[in-house]
């Protein structure tokens, strides 16, 4: 038999999928895995063809996509290196090759005869499973000539971006004046318009066509009736179009600067791989004949680029029945009710739309070919949730199916989820409370109620789940209060948590001199406290300070009453600091020197205390000034270690010095992933990025987050798709927090948004229709900006709004089904009367309501205990509450806040405490010394229980410190780590939890600069001369730095005349339970399919360029780990036998090269990881 090759929907000799040998079931009983359900069997038995599978939540799509490939391998109808799938996220897409390429490895090793296929196992070759960005990034390398784009050009990470639409922001100021906006939020809304309009394939002249067409529209109607000129209304509204104009321009500038720079962000993937999709016909037949079976996964959440890449690729290119690409084998698989992420473009309409856009052939009457649109199968079996979860879950969904039939905005059906065979009852409970705080209480005792209740004294995984952040504050204090250990999910909370804010704080003041909010933030905070006196007497020196620099700049006369001798040498002050005339930092950095009473305008001074806390504090600042040139995420470590937090956190009472950190942990590695691709660090860019985060909430996925045995989970319900606990609690469903009543409408204010009748899935939107209106007014009317749900009920609102409103609905309805189906044994449902100070009583919201309408009706749905009736209160008891609060606040004791008289604030015997956010540590601290004080050693000297004990804790101590302790390893770090890391782990985890000071840091920008001189080198290959590309470089760095004979070197050398053919390219993986992050320097490809990006047939060698000393022994040995890391990760990520794959050191300050022909595989530098320990 002849290997299997070539489109087997073009070959003849191929198996067909009606003469298969290998039924699903005989293949999962040697795989020894249970055999499929009915509708799995149809999805993996199907036809190549395209098709349709709407999976609901936890229907074991993965696993039936895996085995679709498996089947369809096992019966020689395609190979595996046939097969492209294309997901989401990194961890979706390597879960998916897992299955995938884990079952086919399996089945051969079982000695499974293929049809067709007499080769090697290892000739069949393994499934490429990539993301949506991926797929696009390759497209446009492999094609982008074909229309005019560098297919080299460099890819913008989220710091370039913001550094880049940050640099057009600040060259137009008159947008920012105009708008009214800062320039930080300018740079976020216009970034998020450039995002829309890729997405949507979109111009700037589209978006300013359509908005000036409009404003002529509606100028053009008469005034309303006895108005002689625009109301305020109207010209607000003539305001906003012409805004949103504006914003175009910026993306129109900001498209031009990329250009002119030869960069792309993820935008431009979209929009030039769809350009490539539609108008390169070569690119569509050398994808199909490259991959004849495609798998779409998670399909609901893709945008219209995206439909317009796969489709322009994979669908026909014409209406002809022989068209190319008709009836190519495409299986999307989605679920409309987990379309969450209408605001970043995606839609459930695009689920739909699939049938229609992937057609296929049938037989029609009398014989004669007809198109017809895909088959749609389902996947309608949850194996996650128990019975009475699914049930509410589907109640929750119902009204989604049938406003889908009643619009016909459904061609398919959703079928409503069944539980699986032997299902649990599970516990569903819906409680009503007063008060948001009552509610986090009661939740978070009966969270902790559970830890160690789980089967073997285990405690089952949990989780809350919250429409916003802004709810996180409740549940929070409620687990700090009871001591319940939990971890923040999403970087939108992690931001606002104390530890990560006091990080912030300093970033920003480090940043921005002016930012005299974070400076106090940090000055009032529990570690420095200054008090209300010496804050006074800081701005007193602050203003102080202004007028004797303004009276320097003038010429003139220092003020009679200052003492300049005393002013401590001042940083060079920039025109926007000058802004800011008493700016709070410029005071700190210039207090009065040491023996000198400075005395302010009003006669007071600093207290010797204040004085000494401020010095400590501007000290402190002034150290960390000089590293604000590193990256973000180092600079986060040098914050941490120089203001001690990390030793703070570990000292909380009843948590691990590990579980302290981890959110300080996940703060770095989300500045690290933010700074991923950039070419240079930028703080400011940074912190705009974290501003925007906060902004924008809801579209922030947690992609690697896993259950953590013993905490508690807290995150958005938007983040939370994807996951699952055993137990969910979803506190704060009233009417207005979820749902939301926040209608996204692009008519309303604020210039950020896509107009909707230019996006791709327009006809699944509401659409604003101002052609009736008669005048003016009418016309502003029916944009539906004034739109209230109280209007709506006092009659007659505007279509428009309605529809709008409903829109709006169905979308936070589909995100409480995406919620409540994440729990796997119970869900706790719950609302409150009160939340804040909101003066009237909260609706319950429907999504609880309908769940509580199924007590009694289905089996584990119960209310809780509600308050009676007459116990209610007719408004909310916080509202006219009088709050104090003792300021500094002791910092072991944590702050504290009593509800004061009204009457009389300031009687403190009349306070009553509120409940603790954190248990007060300093009646236990001061007791512990207070015995240690009062101890008579002599006493104590033969105490055989005592002596026994503290021969316990010194051995404990020892043990310990051999073990690695409380020391938890972290759970990804850099490749060039992970030979310090199999040697010596504990040094490792302890050095990343508390950086020792760096030594001077020559060496390191030595190699920095011979990097960026070779990526200077190779990005000018083909395009510039050589010698001009060389004389681009800055020669006094060259000197400088020592960069000359290195560069002769590489000249001479046989890399010299190489092209790579990857730069910098990042590669991750996971060994022994840590995932290992880098970046390969140069990877160099030789012989294979030059059609084929990844062929495994080719051969491979990563090159590290090193401009330190030549190691020897023992530590090139553990050097070469890097190495073995970076092609084991070159070899999953692409699918590359390991054999196909060299690796070496370059010493370009030496002129050697170290090779490693034998560099460990798989298994080994998993022991190296997990042998660690014992070898100490």
């Amino acid at each position: 038999m002849a290997p299997l090759t070539g489109d087997p929907a073009t070959q003849t000799d191929r198996p067909r999928v009606e003469d298969a040998v290998h039924s699903p079931e005989d293949i999962a009983a040697r795989l020894r895995l249970p055999p499929p359900t009915e509708e799995q069997a149809e999805v993996v038995t199907a036809p190549l063809t395209p098709r349709l599978v709407l999976a609901g939540a936890g229907s074991g799509k993965t696993a039936t996509m895996a085995d679709r490939v498996v089947w369809l391998v096992a019966n020689g109808l395609v190979r595996p290196d046939e097969v492209l799938g294309v997901t989401f996220t990194r961890k979706a897409a390597g879960e998916l090759a897992e299955r995938i390429n884990g079952r086919v490895d399996a089945l051969l090793r079982s000695g499974l005869e293929i049809p067709g296929f007499d080769g090697e196992p290892e000739d069949l070759g393994r499934a490429s499973v990539s993301t949506y960005h991926s797929y696009a990034g390759a497209l446009v390398r492999d094609h982008g000539l074909r229309i005019g784009v560098e297919p080299e050009a460099r890819l913008l990470g989220g710091a370039d971006a913001h550094r880049l639409m940050g640099a057009v922001v600040r060259s137009h100021p008159v947008v920012a004046d105009t708008l009214g906006v800062a320039p930080s939020r300018l740079i976020t809304q216009a970034l998020r318009l450039a995002g829309d309009m890729a997405e949507h394939l979109v111009t700037a002249d589209e978006v300013r066509g359509f908005l000036a067409r409009l404003a002529e529209q509606g100028s053009a109607l008469p005034l309303p009736p006895r108005a002689k000129t625009p109301s305020k209304e109207i010209q607000e509204f003539l305001t906003g179009l012409a805004d949103r104009a504006l914003m175009a321009d910026l993306v129109a500038r900001y498209d031009e600067v990329k250009r002119e720079q030869d960069v792309m962000d993820f935008g431009d993937l979209l929009r030039h791989a769809a350009r490539i999709a539609v108008e390169v016909p070569a690119a569509g037949e050398q994808e199909r004949a490259r991959f004849p079976v495609v798998l779409l996964d998670e399909f609901q959440d893709t945008s219209h680029a995206q439909m317009r890449i796969f489709a322009g690729l994979f669908g026909p290119r014409g209406p002809e029945d022989d068209a190319p690409g008709l009836g190519h084998c495409v299986t999307a698989v989605g679920d409309p009710h987990q379309s969450i992420y209408g605001f970043r473009g995606a839609s459930a309409g695009q689920l739909f739309a699939f049938p229609h856009a992937f057609p296929r052939l049938e037989t029609g009457p009398g014989g004669a070919p007809r198109r017809v649109n895909a088959d749609v199968s389902h996947l309608t079996i949850a194996w996650r949730n128990e019975e009475s979860i699914l049930a509410v879950a589907n109640a929750v969904a119902a009204p989604l199916n049938a406003h889908a039939a009643a619009t016909g905005g459904a061609p398919v059906e959703v079928c409503t989820l069944r539980p699986r065979p032997g299902a649990g009852e599970g516990v569903v409970r819906v409680d009503r409370f007063v008060t948001a705080e009552e509610e986090a209480a009661d939740v978070v005792a009966r969270l902790g109620a559970l830890t160690g209740a789980g089967p073997g004294g285990t405690t089952p995984s949990r989780a809350v789940l919250c429409r916003t952040r802004a709810q996180f504050g409740p549940v929070l204090d409620a687990l700090d209060a009871a001591g319940l250990p939990y971890e923040v999910l999403g970087l939108s909370g992690l931001l606002a948590l104390p530890e990560v804010a006091e990080v912030l704080a300093v970033l920003h003041v480090l940043a921005d001199p002016t930012r005299s909010d974070q400076l106090v933030r940090l000055l009032t905070g529990p570690r420095w406290r200054i008090g209300v006196a010496d804050l006074e007497v800081l701005q007193e020196r602050a203003r102080f300070v202004s007028r004797l620099r303004a009276g320097r700049a003038a010429g003139g006369r220092e003020d009679p009453a200052g003492d300049a001798p005393d002013v401590a040498p001042v940083r060079d002050v920039s025109p926007e600091e000058d802004a800011d005339a008493a700016a709070l930092l410029e005071a700190l950095d210039s207090l009065p020197g040491e023996g000198t009473d400075w005395v302010g305008s009003r006669g007071r001074g600093f207290s010797p205390e204040g004085l000494a806390r401020l010095r400590a504090v501007n000290a402190e600042l002034r150290r960390l000034f000089t590293r604000t040139g590193e990256d973000p995420a180092d600079l986060i470590a040098e914050v941490i270690r120089e203001t001690g937090l990390d030793v703070e956190v570990a000292l909380r009472p009843g948590v691990s010095a590990a579980a302290a950190r981890r959110h300080l942990n996940a703060f770095q590695d989300a500045a690290r992933d933010f700074g991923a691709g950039t070419t240079a660090t930028d703080l400011t860019a940074f912190l705009a990025w974290t501003e925007s985060v906060l902004e924008h909430e809801d579209g922030l996925g947690v992609e690697n987050a896993e259950p953590t045995p013993g905490l508690v989970q807290v995150l958005t319900a938007h983040a939370s798709k994807g996951l699952e606990w055993d137990v969910v609690a979803v506190p704060g469903l009233q009417e207005g927090t979820f749902p939301s009543t926040r209608a996204d409408r692009w008519t309303s204010p604020g210039a950020g948004a896509l107009p909707w009748p230019l996006r791709g899935d327009r006809a699944s939107l509401p659409q604003w229709d101002g052609s009736w209106a008669q005048d003016q007014r009418d016309w502003v009317q029916s944009a539906g900006t004034k739109y209230s749900s109280k209007a709506a009920q006092e009659g007659n609102p505007d279509p428009y709004a309605v529809a709008v409103a409903a829109h709006a609905e169905r979308e936070e309805r589909r995100l409480a089904y995406v919620a409540y189906t994440r729990a796997r044994s119970a869900l706790w449902l719950s609302t409150s009367l009160f939340k804040g100070v909101n003066k009237e009583p909260l609706p319950a919201s429907a999504f609880l309501e309908e769940v509580a309408g199924l007590a009694g009706q289905v089996p584990g749905v119960a209310l809780g205990p509600a308050p009676a009736e007459d116990d209610l209160p007719e408004a909310n008891p916080a509202a006219g509450r009088t709050l104090v609060a003792r300021w500094p606040f002791d910092p072991l004791d944590g702050p504290e806040a009593f509800v004061a008289d009204p009457e009389d604030p300031e009687d403190e015997e009349r306070w009553q405490p509120l409940p603790r956010r954190s248990r007060a540590r300093r009646e236990a601290v001061e007791a512990a010394a207070a015995a240690v004080h009062a101890a008579d050693p002599a006493a104590l000297a033969d105490d055989p229980e005592l002596a026994r004990q503290v021969d316990w804790v010194l051995l404990r101590r020892r043990d310990v410190a051999g073990t690695g302790g409380e020391t938890a390893l972290p759970e990804h770090v850099s490749v060039s780590l992970y030979g310090e890391l199999a040697a010596d782990p504990q040094a490792v985890a302890e050095q990343l939890r508390r950086p020792l000071p760096r030594p001077p840091a020559h060496a390191a920008r030595r190699g920095t600069a011979f990097h960026a001189w070779l990526e200077e080198r190779f990005g000018a290959t083909g395009m510039l001369d050589i010698d001009s590309a060389e004389d681009a470089a800055d020669l006094w760095v060259d000197e400088a730095l020592d960069l000359g004979p290195m560069q002769e070197w590489f000249r001479s050398s046989r890399w010299a005349e190489r092209t790579p053919a990857f730069v910098e390219a990042p590669v991750e993986t996971t060994v022994g339970g840590i995932t290992l992050r880098g970046r390969v320097d140069a990877i160099y490809r030789s012989g294979g399919d030059p059609r084929l990006p990844f062929d495994p047939e080719a051969d491979w060698e990563l090159v590290d360029w090193k401009t330190g000393a030549v190691p020897r022994g023992r530590d090139l040995e553990l050097k070469s780990l890097q190495l073995a890391v970076y092609r084991l990760a070159w070899s999953r990520l692409h699918g590359i036998p390991l054999e196909r794959i060299g690796a070496s050191f370059v010493y370009v300050a030496h002129g050697q090269e170290r090779s490693f022909p034998d560099l460990p595989g798989e298994e080994e530098l998993e022991r190296h990881i997990t042998d660690a320990p014992a070898r100490r």
